[in-house]
């Protein structure tokens, strides 16, 4: 059953690279992405976690760790309750199939695109992420 997200909820979209923060403790933003976690949850804050960047981030850890650290940590977000899970659309394919091509000078990918999509959709301004490429296309990044 999918959870209902409520418009008064401090919502803020999950982008793969603050995953990966999150789960490396070598990464170079794993301190900020764990001190942001922290202070973002004690104040209320969930977070949507697309079924696409679920799947970016568990193939990652599949191929560049190993499958029994990407089943820990499939498990681990899918019983998460600071998570909520989002499909995205067929409108939502066909919004960043556009978001996509208007971008041709820039290296924001199919992935992101379809991130964007799933923003405006919800009507989500912030997302937790380290990848730069949201402030282009108008969001607020966070942790800064």
């Amino acid at each position: 059953m999918k959870e209902r997200i409520g418009k008064n909820e401090l919502l803020q979209f999950l982008d793969t690279s603050a995953l990966i923060a999150l789960s490396d403790r070598n990464d170079k933003n794993h301190l900020l992405a764990k001190e942001y976690l922290i202070q973002s949850t004690s104040r209320g804050v969930r977070f949507i976690l697309s079924n696409h960047i679920l799947i970016e981030f568990i193939d990652g850890v599949s191929k560049k760790i190993n499958k029994e650290k990407a089943i820990e940590e499939f498990k681990n977000l899918l019983d998460s309750k600071l998570l909520i899970k989002e499909s995205f659309t067929n409108s939502d394919f066909d919004k960043a199939s556009l978001i996509f091509k208007k971008y041709k000078t820039q290296k924001i990918d199919l992935t992101d695109s379809l991130s964007f999509a799933i923003m405006e959709r919800l009507e989500i301004k912030t997302v937790f992420t380290f990848d730069k490429d949201f402030i282009l296309h108008g969001f607020i990044m966070v942790p800064g």
